[in-house]
């Protein structure tokens, strides 16, 4: 088994996009309702909805194996908003960001 996450969103192309630049790679395809992008042994799929609810969203929280000082400078560089910078937390530190739908990704370097 593997884990995947099941990511709803307003417009595919637009969320395609975003999300190939977070995650630096392409889907392993792409349609209108659902792209899948394999990341390791987890897949995060992009499924469209007509619009957003509390209960169709998700939680996504993604660990970086680089530093996220790296991690940051190559998400700015491929045009994505950081919407909070590094923040130490319990388990090491993270980083924000919000995808075209408001929804947040926060991005973790445990210790």
């Amino acid at each position: 088994m593997k884990v995947q996450s099941i990511v709803y969103v307003t417009e595919m192309g637009r969320s395609q996009d975003w999300y190939g630049k977070v995650f630096g790679t392409s889907p392993a395809f792409a349609s209108d309702m659902w792209t899948p992008f394999e990341l390791g042994d987890a897949t995060v799929a992009l499924h469209r909805t007509a619009n957003l609810s509390e209960g169709s969203r998700c939680d996504l929280s993604l660990v970086t194996d680089l530093p996220l000082e790296v991690t940051v400078r190559r998400l700015e560089e491929a045009g994505v908003t950081i919407e909070r910078g590094i923040r130490d937390e319990t388990f090491g530190r993270s980083i924000l960001l919000r995808d075209p739908d408001g929804t947040p990704i926060q991005i973790n370097e445990h210790d």
